[in-house]
């Protein structure tokens, strides 16, 4: 294969069958020739039986996915091939029920996948560090963030009727058990790059609380030493300033916000449209993945040609994950 396929015609010719599967997975894990993973020598033949190569030298065996996020799958690997075509090409997600019907599989399967890839796509992105000018902001998602009070204070404040004489509406959907918990919000710190109103490498963590440590632990794990930083007042955001970088603050109220800090809101707006679009929000449990998913795109958003390439890649290279692991 001289290049990547580049529509879905070329890719379900090349990645049809399971050995040209096979063989670009061996390509990408040994371009220049099979590696013992075990000793290092490059001698090896292929047992025939089971298609596994084993090493000359300490006779180990080793399949084309050993070690790989296909690591131990029942799932053929042309599924999981356009699993991840899908999940590259598609903006909004991947829908797990619709690709479970096209491919004719459980959908319990295809979560796990999709969650698998998710992973993959946070491994290969978790040692990108943030430099230059810097806008940080944190994002409250969850169903209490779209409503600016609770439902009795509204009811107060748009009508002084008391509740016993309004009249009686009708309430739709399943009335919640008694002992169904109640849906919580989740902060995420958000950092990033803003170059003349332009968007770079983005990070995104989500915390209990953001606080001046998890203000000060993110930004010491994911971005280069003495930078610049611009965000609202808040306490929290001073931490930069322990950590050698420069902090402009600047006092913003909600309807200036997406104009003294523009390049973050717009990275909060397009990732709540992300979460709300396909998925209709997320749990709490995860979020992180999700999370992965949008960064590792957004931060090839001008490389749409080569996403699929760099995904596939990102899932050979990541470390197997169970799904006992992943529960």
């Amino acid at each position: 294969m001289k290049s990547f396929p580049a529509n879905a015609l070329e890719f379900q010719e090349a990645f049809g069958t399971e050995e040209k599967c096979e063989a670009y997975l061996a390509k990408l894990r040994w371009p220049h020739g099979f590696v013992c993973p075990n000793c290092g020598h490059d001698d090896s033949y292929t047992a025939s039986t089971r298609n596994l190569f084993q090493c000359t030298v300490c006779l180990k065996q080793t399949s084309i996915t050993a070690g790989t996020l296909f690591h131990g799958t029942h799932l053929p690997l042309t599924c999981w091939f356009w699993i991840i075509y899908q999940v590259a090409q598609d903006k909004g997600g991947a829908s797990c029920r619709k690709l479970a019907s096209q491919l004719n599989r459980p959908v319990k399967t295809i979560w796990h996948v999709l969650h698998k890839v998710r992973y993959a796509m946070g491994r290969r992105d978790e040692g990108i560090t943030l430099a230059g000018f810097i806008e940080i902001d944190e994002a409250i998602l969850g169903p209490e963030a779209r409503r600016p009070a609770k439902e009795e204070e509204v009811e107060e404040v748009a009508s002084p009727v008391k509740k016993s004489q309004m009249p009686r509406q009708l309430k739709l959907g399943r009335k919640p058990k008694g002992g169904k918990k109640r849906k919580t919000q989740v902060e995420v710190i958000v950092l990033v790059e803003a170059e003349r109103f332009h968007a770079g490498n983005v990070v995104l963590r989500a915390v209990e609380r953001t606080t001046y440590e998890s203000v000060k632990e993110t930004v010491e794990l994911r971005v280069d030493p003495c930078q610049v930083f611009k965000g609202d007042k808040k306490q929290a955001h001073y931490a930069v300033r322990s950590l050698g970088h420069t902090f402009v603050g600047k006092k913003s109220n909600p309807d200036t916000a997406c104009i003294d800090l523009p390049v973050v809101h717009r990275v909060i707006s397009l990732l709540k449209h992300f979460l709300m679009g396909t998925y209709y929000g997320v749990s709490k449990k995860y979020l992180p993945g999700y999370m992965a998913e949008f960064c590792f795109r957004f931060i090839r958003r001008e490389k749409e040609r080569s996403l699929s390439e760099s995904l596939l890649r990102a899932c050979v290279f990541a470390l197997p994950l169970t799904y006992d692991e992943l529960k």
